[in-house]
């Protein structure tokens, strides 16, 4: 089944809706008062996002992602610059989405595929430091890798903006973007 999950309404949720003939369509919103020309034409399903976590929103969001490729479905994103369209936007790269749309001032920009390229070794810190602020020595032990190894791994997740340092510079943590990357 072609799936189409969105925050849209208007025009261009139905111009990419019915050029890739999208079979149903799971709107998710934060604040639900209008429907949609596709109501009538299409199965629907809306799911209200009512955090305005960062965190919270893209684990609801990974969750109707995963789910719906895991039932085998060609999953289409759409979005817009919002909170919840730029969340989206995020999870769906993060989730490989089949094909993902853009929409600024009434145009439907299909966008490349992007990809988060982790070693399994920077996976692994980012999962320790899930639990609690860590020294590189104790990321280290946890991990399986010698200090300068972890300095090397760290300096770079750091300039990706992932992990981040306490003002001691005794111990890193995950920043808000690490957490939603190993959701």
């Amino acid at each position: 089944m072609r799936i189409l999950i969105s925050n849209l309404k208007g025009k261009e949720l139905l111009d990419i809706a019915m050029k890739n003939r999208i079979e149903k369509l799971i709107s998710v919103y934060t604040n639900y008062n209008e429907t949609s020309l596709l109501d009538q034409y299409m199965m629907k399903e809306n799911i209200k996002i009512s955090t305005t976590s960062a965190i919270e929103a893209s684990k609801q969001l990974t969750y109707i992602i995963r789910s719906s490729k895991e039932e085998g479905n060609e999953i289409f994103v759409a979005t817009d610059g919002n909170f919840i369209g730029s969340i989206l936007n995020f999870v769906a790269n993060k989730e490989g989405a089949d094909h993902i749309y853009y929409c600024f001032n009434d145009q439907a920009i299909q966008m490349p595929k992007l990809s988060i390229n982790l070693s399994k070794t920077k996976m692994k810190i980012l999962k320790t430091l899930e639990e609690s602020e860590q020294t590189a020595i104790l990321i280290g032990k946890n991990v399986g890798i010698s200090r300068a190894m972890v300095y090397k791994h760290i300096n770079s997740l750091m300039e990706d903006g992932l992990v981040g340092q306490t003002k001691q510079y005794e111990k890193y943590y995950l920043t808000n973007a690490g957490k939603m990357v190993i959701i």
